[in-house]
């Protein structure tokens, strides 16, 4: 599992946002926000990737899904605001 997985499925069970920092290559630089954890998606093959799923509603609409690779975030830690789940359904055709 990656280094941040727990913090990452307990901030999913106990309704938490994310203080995230990550690695943004679209802008070669470190970034820190406050996200809310959708989905860990672990890869089905040897080769594949795994990734993390982050919902950023400060971003612009339509790039407010983050998929992150685990080599991606420098670190995650649970953050005092809640989320409801029910306000952050993605589409299927996202």
């Amino acid at each position: 599992m990656p280094m941040d997985y727990h913090i990452f499925i307990q901030a999913i069970e106990n309704k938490k946002k994310i203080i995230l920092t990550y690695f943004s290559g679209e802008q070669s630089l470190y970034l820190t926000k406050l996200c809310v954890p959708i989905q860990f998606s672990r890869s089905d093959t040897e080769n594949s990737v795994d990734y993390y799923y982050f919902w950023d509603s400060e971003a612009d609409v339509g790039e407010r899904l983050l998929a992150l690779t685990p080599s991606q975030i420098a670190y995650m830690e649970l953050s005092d605001e809640t989320f409801d789940p029910a306000e952050y359904i993605i589409p299927e055709n996202h």
